[in-house]
């Protein structure tokens, strides 16, 4: 079954920076819904298809296995990460402070409602999640289940082993809404209040005082974009990595590319679509002006771009996914989301649109160049 396309209208703005000659970079704004914006947003995960290539080569079974080693690894990284942090602000590793300080809780992508909140008991109700749509409609039920029940439960558990996790109900079960609950001793969030009191009062003696409590800050979809990006590369870090320890680099290889330019082939088809029923010229600067990327800000930064209906060129010299790609050290098994499906989008929206790549910082280069021309 494929996932419904709702064409939110992401429009980057390097016509603009082009005519004005403004500082090197890429923004635009997305128009459209809640649900519409959210799907946009959600159609950069290509999780879904690394799952079902993966249980293509393996089987459902053993996919099952090993989706759920490599995501429970993942989570474990992230539960690491936010307890860290509370640790430097000297919070309470607590369910409160866990929910909190959830490394990806972006209201662009998860509609969530907090039906109990207290620092030993947290219980979420969320009605929509675009990632969980993609799971549910772009991969097996089974391993779409296994991946939001283990991620949920490994992050929890490293932040604090007090912790318990259960789902009275999944989006990716195909009910209604997913029901998060998330609880600990009382007296263990007690506990963690006091020790956090401690830390900070030691810290604060030897004049190295803690930052406590993050400032709330106002959402910035730049900001959202790398949430987004750190969050897609640890899956595809650790299912790449439990994939090299289960066959080898060469066919994890393999299997990387074939998910890749299907995710790739995917995105450009429902371009393709949504750009027809505007009645918009299938060319390469309609391709490139509302492409489906919904970057903002500065989350990643380019030079010498050229943009014509023919052709188009840019160096981009940051960019959140080659940011984290090397955080994780994934190395040449990051290689594929870019020399796969760059081509593979490009040609299913219009097999005239050709990419090249001659330069990529996941190859070493301190750069990555992108051209992309129109054949006829």
């Amino acid at each position: 079954m494929i996932a419904e396309y709702i064409p939110a209208t992401y429009t980057n703005i390097l016509n603009e920076m082009l005519a004005q000659g403004a500082e090197p970079g890429q923004g635009g704004h997305l128009e459209g819904s809640p649900e519409e914006v959210s799907r946009a947003i959600a159609r950069l995960d290509c999780i879904p298809f690394l799952a079902t290539e993966v249980a293509n080569v393996f089987g459902v079974d053993r996919a099952d296995s090993l989706l759920r080693n490599a995501v429970s690894r993942q989570g474990r990284h992230r539960g690491n990460e936010i307890r860290r942090e509370m640790e430097s602000r000297g919070l309470p590793l607590d369910v409160q402070h866990l929910m909190t300080y959830w490394d990806f809780s972006s209201p662009e992508v998860v509609s969530e409602t907090y039906v109990a909140w207290e620092p030993h008991y947290v219980a979420s109700d969320v009605y929509g999640c675009a990632f969980h749509d993609q799971l549910r409609y772009l991969c097996p039920q089974r391993l779409a289940i296994s991946m939001c029940d283990v991620a949920h439960v490994a992050v929890a558990k490293e932040f604090n082993p007090a912790i318990e996790v259960w789902y009275p109900a999944l989006l990716t079960r195909g009910q209604a809404k997913c029901d998060f609950r998330f609880s600990m001793p009382r007296e263990a969030a007690e506990k963690a209040a006091r020790q956090a009191q401690q830390l900070s009062e030691a810290a604060r003696k030897a004049g190295k005082p803690l930052a406590g409590e993050r400032q709330p800050e106002k959402l910035r979809a730049d900001t959202a974009y790398r949430s987004l990006a750190r969050v897609v590369v640890s899956y595809y870090h650790y299912i790449a990595g439990e994939l090299v320890e289960t066959v080898g680099e060469e066919q994890t290889e393999d299997i990387l590319r074939r998910a890749m330019r299907k995710w790739g082939t995917w995105r450009g088809k429902m371009m393709r679509e949504d750009h027809q029923k505007r009645g918009w010229p299938l060319n390469l600067e309609t391709f490139i002006t509302y492409f489906d990327d919904p970057s903002a800000g500065d989350a990643w930064m380019a030079e010498n771009v050229i943009l014509t209906p023919s052709e188009h060129t840019k160096d981009i010299i940051t960019s959140p996914f080659t940011t984290m790609f090397d955080q994780f050290g994934t190395g040449r098994f990051a290689i594929p989301m870019f020399e796969e499906g760059l081509p593979a989008q490009a040609g299913a929206y219009n097999p005239a649109i050709k990419v090249t790549i001659p330069k990529l910082m996941e190859r070493g280069d301190s750069i990555s160049r992108f051209c992309y021309k129109m054949t006829s």
